[in-house]
């Protein structure tokens, strides 16, 4: 079978946690070369990703993208993180001291600072593992486009 090198494959899952959309294309290129866009919080799937483009194909540039939209229902509710927020105040206490400008300290400024407010994560493994899933039922869709693409040029 010949197989053409520009396809496009997209794949839509849901779950409790949200819905993500993963995107695949691809045109002619001599070498396997493999772009990714999506959100931080998933970038450690980015060489598990690569190794199973790796597994299944042999060239093309191929572009990647993965939208995600969480569920605002499963999102938790915020704590404060109050050992690092008394340590903020007091920090902020001394270099008001040592400045000599006194002034009200800023409960959301304090709120703002990294660490201060946090929010237990979701359960990212079980998220990971859908996704994962609804990657590879993209490749295999893409793979297909492929073939028909293919069929239609040998057909010329």
């Amino acid at each position: 079978m010949i197989y053409s090198m520009t396809a496009y494959a997209r794949k839509e899952v849901k779950g409790d946690w949200g819905s993500a959309v993963w995107e695949i294309r691809s045109v002619n290129q001599r070498y396997l070369e493999t772009y990714f866009r999506m959100p931080e919080q998933f970038r450690a799937l980015e060489p598990v990703l690569r190794e199973r483009f790796r597994k299944r194909l042999a060239r093309g540039k191929v572009e990647c993208s993965l939208r995600f939209e969480a569920n605002p229902a499963a999102k938790a509710e915020l704590s404060i993180n109050e050992a690092l927020a008394t340590q903020v105040i007091k920090a902020a206490e001394q270099v008001m001291h040592m400045t000599g400008e006194l002034s009200r300290i800023n409960p959301f400024q304090v709120m703002q600072w990294p660490g201060v407010m946090e929010t237990p994560e979701q359960n990212m493994d079980e998220v990971n593992k859908e996704l994962l899933a609804a990657f590879d039922e993209a490749i295999s869709e893409f793979i297909e486009a492929r073939g028909r693409e293919g069929d239609n040029m040998k057909a010329l």
